[in-house]
This record gives C-alpha cells, sequence and structure tokens, in this order.
C-alpha cells in the first residue's frame, strides 16, 4: 500500500465535530416544520428510524474503514471492493451529492436571511426561487467555503471545531428558549385527536422529503479524512455514532419546540399540512414575542449552514481525488498541494461544478429532491462493499469486525430501495436517467478493456446495477398511484415484487463469484492503493 503520512493528524474531538458540522446545517432550519406538516407528531417515529438507519450505516463503514483507512474512502468503496467498472456509479453519486449540496448550504442561508425584511425577501427572493441577487450573494457564500478548506487539515479542523461548537449549542439553546416560552401538550394529538394522523406512509415520506436524510449523511463526512486521523479503527466509529447521537437529540428538542409552540386551534381546524412558514423558528419566536431569539437565528442561519458547506468542500474534494487515484476522473485531479496537503486541482474543478448546480437549482426545496435521490443510491455500496470485502480480504487485519453482518446489510440495502419508492416515480426516473447517461459516457471514454478482460466483461460487471434501477423505477411506476405509479399492481403484489428484486440484487452483487470476477480485472489493472 503506498501512501504518504500527513504530518498533522486530528483526534477523536475532530472527527465529532466534521461529522457534526455536516448533519446540523441547512436541515435544522427546515425539517422540523417540514416533518410535522406531512407527518404531524407521528414525525418522531421518523426520526427514530433515521437514527437507527444512520448508526448501522457508521458501523458498517467502520469496518470497512478498519480496513483501508484511506482518504476519500466513501467514493472509493465500490473501487475497493469490487473494481472501478462496478464502483463508478456510486462514486459518481457521492461526489455529485457532496458538491451539489454545498450550494445547497448557502442557498438556504440565503433564502432565511430573506425573512429579515419585506424589501430584502423581494431583492433575494422571487416566486420561490433566488433572483440574480440572491444568486449572486449565494455565491459569495461558496466562495468563503472554499477559502476555508486552502490551508490544510489543521486550519480546516480549528475552523470547524469553533463552528461546531456554536452549531451544537445555539439550536439547542434556541429550542429550550422557545419550549419554555410557549408550550402547548394538546398540540401533539391536536388533529384528529391522533398522534399519528396520515399513517406509515407519512412516517417514511418525512424521512426522505424532509431533509432528514440529507441532514443526517453529513454523519461519514468524518470518513473522507480517514488518512488524516488518529487511530481511525477507534476514532471514526466512534466519533460517527456519537455526533448521530448528540444531532439525534438536537433535532428531537427542535422538532418539540417547533410542535409545542404552534396555535392548537389552528391544527385543530385545519390540520398539519396547513402549516405555512417560510422562516420556520425565525417566525415562531417572533410570533411568541422572543424578538432576540429571532436575530440569534438569523444570524446562525448564516453560522450552520456555512459550517456544513465548509465540511462538505473539503469531504467532497477528497472524494474526486480518490475517484482520480482509483482511474475514474483524470488522473491529473488526484494531485495533492504539497504546502497545506489538500487536493488543489479536485477543490477548483468542483468549485466549477457547485456554480453550474447553482444555475441549475434556484431553491433549497428543489435542489435538495434531487440531492437526496443520489444520497440513497450512494449508500447503498455500503452494505455491498462490506459483504464484498468479507470475501475479497478475508483474512485481512481488522480492529473492528460488525456482528451478524449479513443480515444487517442484507436489511440496508433493502431499506434503501424501498426510500426510492418515496422518492416517487417522477423523480425516480430522472435519477435512474441520470446515472445511465453518466454510465453510458463512462462506459464509451474508459470501458474499453485491457489485456486479460474485454469490452464484454466489463459490460457484465458495470451495467446489472443500472439494470436494477430501471427494474425498480419501472416497478414505480406501474405500481399504486400514491407513489405516482400508474396503478396496475396493488400494493401486495407491488411490495413483494419489489422486496424480491431487491433482494435479489444484493446477494448478486455480493455473492462471492461475482466479486471474485471484479477483483481479477481490479488486479489486471494493476490498480495502486494511494492514501
Amino acid at each position: 500500500m503506498e501512501c504518504s503520512i500527513p504530518k498533522h493528524k486530528i483526534g477523536l474531538l475532530s472527527v465529532i465535530a466534521i461529522s457534526t458540522t455536516g448533519i446540523i446545517g441547512s436541515g435544522w432550519l427546515f425539517s422540523a416544520y417540514l416533518g410535522a406538516k406531512i407527518a404531524g407528531a407521528g414525525v418522531y417515529l421518523s426520526w427514530v428510524l433515521t437514527l437507527v438507519f444512520f448508526i448501522l450505516m457508521a458501523l458498517v463503514i467502520a469496518e470497512i474503514v478498519a480496513i483501508f483507512p484511506l482518504r476519500g474512502i466513501i467514493g472509493r468503496m465500490g473501487s475497493l471492493s469490487h473494481n472501478k467498472y462496478f464502483g463508478v456509479i456510486f462514486a459518481f453519486a457521492i461526489w455529485l451529492e457532496l458538491v451539489g449540496s454545498i450550494p445547497g448550504e448557502a442557498q438556504a442561508s440565503v433564502e432565511y436571511l430573506a425573512g429579515i425584511s419585506p424589501h430584502l425577501s423581494k431583492l433575494l427572493i422571487s416566486d420561490g426561487a433566488l433572483t440574480a441577487a440572491g444568486l449572486a450573494f449565494t455565491f459569495l457564500f461558496l466562495v468563503a467555503y472554499w477559502l476555508a478548506n486552502m490551508f490544510g487539515i489543521k486550519f480546516f479542523a480549528k475552523v470547524n471545531n469553533s463552528i461546531a461548537a456554536v452549531k451544537v449549542v445555539l439550536p439547542a439553546l434556541i429550542a429550550l428558549i422557545i419550549i419554555g416560552t410557549s408550550f402547548h401538550p394538546a398540540n401533539f394529538t391536536a388533529y384528529k385527536d391522533s398522534f399519528m394522523p396520515y399513517g406509515m406512509n407519512s412516517i417514511i415520506l418525512a424521512m426522505t422529503s424532509t431533509g432528514m436524510i440529507y441532514s443526517f449523511n453529513g454523519f461519514q463526512l468524518c470518513a473522507s479524512f480517514a488518512s488524516e486521523i488518529e487511530n481511525p479503527g477507534r476514532n471514526l466509529p466512534l466519533g460517527m455514532v456519537i455526533s448521530i447521537i448528540i444531532c439525534f437529540f438536537i433535532y428531537v428538542i427542535l422538532q418539540t419546540a417547533f410542535i409545542g409552540a404552534l396555535d392548537t386551534q389552528q391544527l385543530v381546524t385545519n390540520g398539519w399540512a396547513s402549516l405555512n412558514f417560510s422562516s420556520p423558528f425565525a417566525q415562531i419566536a417572533t410570533m411568541i414575542g422572543l424578538n432576540f431569539v429571532t436575530m440569534v437565528l438569523y444570524a446562525d442561519a448564516c453560522i450552520s449552514p456555512s459550517g456544513t458547506g465548509i465540511t462538505f468542500v473539503g469531504s467532497g474534494s477528497r472524494v474526486l481525488y480518490s475517484m482520480a487515484s482509483e482511474r475514474q476522473m483524470p488522473s491529473m485531479l488526484a494531485v495533492l498541494d504539497k504546502k497545506h496537503n489538500f487536493e488543489k486541482r479536485a477543490m477548483f474543478f468542483n468549485f466549477g461544478v457547485a456554480v453550474v448546480f447553482l444555475y441549475l437549482f434556484h431553491s433549497w426545496a428543489v435542489l435538495i429532491n434531487f440531492i437526496t435521490a443520489l444520497i440513497i443510491l450512494m449508500y447503498m455500496i455500503i452494505p455491498i462493499s462490506l459483504i464484498a470485502l468479507r470475501h475479497s480480504h478475508a483474512t485481512m487485519e481488522r480492529n473492528f469486525r460488525l456482528p451478524f453482518a449479513n443480515i444487517i446489510c442484507a436489511i440496508l440495502f433493502l431499506v434503501q430501495s424501498i426510500f426510492f419508492i418515496f422518492i416517487g416515480a417522477k423523480d425516480m426516473l430522472y435519477l435512474t436517467l441520470t446515472m445511465s447517461a453518466l454510465m453510458a459516457v463512462f462506459m464509451m471514454l474508459h470501458a474499453r478493456g485491457q489485456d486479460g478482460y474485454s469490452f464484454m466483461d466489463v459490460a457484465k460487471i458495470s451495467l446489472p446495477f443500472v439494470g436494477f434501477l430501471w427494474m425498480i423505477t419501472i416497478l414505480i411506476l406501474v405500481g399504486p398511484s400514491n407513489y405516482g405509479g400508474h396503478d396496475y399492481l396493488n400494493y401486495g403484489a407491488f411490495y413483494a415484487a419489489y422486496v424480491v428484486v431487491s433482494l435479489y440484487a444484493f446477494y448478486h452483487f455480493t455473492n462471492k463469484k461475482f466479486v471474485d470476477k471484479c477483483q481479477e480485472i481490479r488486479t489486471m489493472d494493476k490498480v495502486k492503493i494511494v492514501e
């Protein structure tokens, strides 16, 4: 294994700070409101399911990092466990998700700040989208995010640790102040005398469409810094789990504050779906007379998303660096700045891509729908990789080993597949078309075959996952209308077929014969593992 050891490494506190900063971003400004609007007080179940899902994902990642503590590990899992041809679709999803989330964080700040005054709102936002002035203001946030990452991991850690402390304390403190000032216990069952008035579908929908998955996605950001962390086998899993639990409690306190402060009579009469806020907590604070809290909220609308944006810049550049190292992107991007130990070329390339995202998506809500679909796709490689590595690197030493890995990983993969149902037929079709197009371009440019294997060998390895995406997309399209389908299948037939297809796909991508074939091609490519 070839690697250069960084002179400076970060400890457990910085690991927790990186993940916490990634989780407490723009999501806390909107998720409590959007979650309550969709699921009512049943949104608490959504938060609990989100907690369980991400803790299990963190433990799966921990064993992979225990085998390969490498820079940008999230982006290269598929290449390490299989090969670059199989892993490229996940690497593209991870990279696009990270880079696309950066302007999302900046947009959240600008949209929230627009609520300060009617004049500012008119200047920055028109018809729910950013104006030219709003886009220019957002661009300045992007520049600041990149500057904070250009002086190496130690400088980044100092900036990030300071922001993380503010991001943890402020939301929790604001929530407690709101609870202490105005709290109506009757709100939790005010509509139809029910805690969960919209059923179980609303619980999963809240996870996928209100920023929960988007927000907690930040838990894995510290894994991209694996080679720069002291004792990653211990500090990474511990840091990820601690940060997930801390942020879960913060989000629950925020959710409680939001629901408890609402007008009870409005909920009884009109229900949760009638809620309509543009700057939720700031408007709540104003309604109950907490003007000083309102001003703090507007300040934190800059701090919290900015901390996440800064972290995403560092993580995104490391993922692109790792893709270049795995020959999935031009090798010129796998170059480190020797003075500050950061991915100079990758960072500048990502800045250009982030600007393109900013141009294409002019609002936080629209961008988050697309990003959530990418997040779900990128996570599918994590359980696949662990089981594949159990086959291909069975004897490799690791100081953490996940118990019941086969069962846990199969369940995680199935849950991720089910999340796609709640993305909806339209957005799922867009995702599948996008990834199919990217894979077609990659195959034309890179899958020409080498000595020992042919183009068809590459196609047999890389295209089955695209086929899986098309199978579940078609099922959603012909499934129940609640998911955007055409009602050709009832719920029973739809879910039965969906579960069978998903579990068979997991088996196919993790069975030893398929993994061995992938590793043979990886060996023929003579890939050197670089940090």
